[in-house]
């Protein structure tokens, strides 16, 4: 790095994310071989600390090496997992309020990474522009984050088409002025029942449950 060039950082929950997702999809030995073949001396992330964006980009790269996966494969995997994994109802809930079915859900991504800043202000998701072609097909362009982003976007939108019940056919369209493109096809919106959803925090309603007092009967 030249002196005086500013460092990229990335919010540790990034982090964190990424490193759920290699461990409950591969086991905690491919995590600790990734982090080692780094030579950081990091031994995990917090999540609300900030990291150089391009530690990220090598433990995708070291993850993928070690897997014998190719990066984009590993990306969309990573994108399936933010939306689908039993811990990951919180990132969930964030999407689906967005709208009643997919269609609408599309149409509320450009408000994504404001809503989520709401919630974790330093965050700072690549923005989104979505662009309605007619006839159910779209066009994503999403803001330089990470390298490959585009193909986590591609996963968490097929997660999201299972959700909702939709029949949709992505595809990673590549790159144009470091702005990745999504081309997404939306063939029939209430193809399969899809998953149950509810807006409120079932969790937090069930500690606050924990929580109340009982009364002894009078």
């Amino acid at each position: 790095m030249r002196r005086g060039e500013k460092v990229l950082t990335m919010h540790g929950l990034v982090f964190r994310s990424f490193e759920g997702f290699v461990r409950s999809a591969y086991g905690d030995g491919i995590w600790k071989d990734a982090l080692r073949s780094l030579d950081r001396c990091i031994e995990r992330f917090e999540a609300l600390f900030e990291y150089e964006d391009s530690l990220l980009d090598d433990l995708i790269g070291a993850s993928a090496r070690l897997l014998g996966k190719p990066r984009e494969v590993l990306l969309e995997d990573f994108g399936t997992h933010l939306v689908a994994a039993p811990e990951a109802q919180r990132v969930r809930r964030l999407l689906r309020f967005g709208g009643v079915d997919y269609e609408d859900f599309l149409q509320s991504l450009e408000d994504l990474p404001g809503r989520a800043e709401l919630a974790l202000p330093d965050i700072s998701l690549p923005d989104l522009v979505l662009t309605d072609l007619g006839g159910g097909n779209f066009r994503l362009e999403c803001g330089k984050a990470i390298s490959g982003g585009g193909h986590v976007l591609v996963g968490l939108l097929r997660a999201l088409a299972d959700d909702y019940g939709a029949l949709v056919l992505l595809d990673h369209l590549g790159q144009r002025d470091e702005r990745e493109l999504v081309g997404i096809q939306v063939l029939k919106s209430d193809f399969t029942r899809g998953r149950d959803f509810d807006l409120g925090d079932r969790s937090l309603h069930a500690n606050m449950d924990r929580r109340r007092p009982v009364l002894p009967a009078p």
